[in-house]
């Protein structure tokens, strides 16, 4: 089955309607309809696509130059990833190339780095009788049942997304249908999200995110590409 485009994940993600969102950009449903499938025909070619998901994006609270870059991919076949497009385009910031450094510079850096050395073992040496209390202090961390027990006294709703394997666009509203996020959540990141009764979601590649819902460990949220909506409530997840 092929994955749903990324124009199609994040409007199912606002929970609103392609008829609401036509009525507010003012462009024709045949014409949304079209763009969520990553064509360009009915609408007259990726320059007037621009146009149109960035109103879409504006209406539906996300990320235009993301859905810029992923149709744009879309008509290409580029394969990169769409971080990578939008950094040769100047959104996203390009990666730094590493400078080689000559056989003279690393001689220098080297002797620095030692003679750095050698004055940071001699203050060392002289700072031995610092009071041990205060340092036993300075190093101790808030324990991790400390926070367990932070979460566990959350009166409604404490949802924990991790993408840990790619990316993920998300979307997440209430019980009474408001927007609480509405976006991607990359490879590595953690993000919370509480409510008083309920958290309604909407997973992109529910293979990348894992849930934690009150403090328990509910694994991933389905399989890679697959889009799940799930509701999240006070006793955890109550229905798919």
């Amino acid at each position: 089955m092929a994955e749903e485009s990324a124009l199609k994940i994040a409007i199912a993600a606002s929970g609103m309607s392609i008829e609401k969102i036509s009525d507010k950009t003012n462009i024709r449903t045949a014409v949304i309809e079209d763009l969520l499938n990553d064509s360009v025909e009915v609408c007259g070619g990726i320059a007037y696509a621009r146009g149109h998901i960035r109103s879409i994006a504006k209406v539906i609270k996300a990320d235009a130059d993301l859905l810029v870059a992923a149709i744009e991919s879309a008509q290409s076949g580029d394969k990169k990833l769409i971080i990578d497009q939008l950094a040769e385009n100047n959104v996203a910031d390009k990666k730094k190339e590493k400078k080689k450094l000559r056989f003279g510079t690393l001689a220098s850096i080297s002797a620095a780095v030692l003679g750095i050395g050698f004055v940071a073992q001699i203050a060392i040496n002289n700072v031995s009788t610092v009071n041990e209390s205060i340092v036993s202090n300075i190093s101790q961390k808030p324990s991790t049942q400390s926070k367990e027990s932070a979460v566990n006294n959350f009166a409604g709703v404490n949802l924990v997304l991790t993408a840990v394997a790619g990316n993920s666009w998300v979307g997440l509203t209430n019980a009474n249908g408001d927007q609480i996020f509405n976006g991607q959540i990359y490879s590595g990141q953690s993000q919370t999200f509480n409510d008083a009764q309920l958290i309604k979601a909407v997973i992109g590649n529910a293979g990348a995110i894992k849930l934690q819902v009150n403090g328990s460990d509910l694994g991933l949220a389905g399989a890679n590409g697959q889009v799940v909506r799930l509701d999240f409530g006070t006793n955890g997840l109550s229905q798919s």
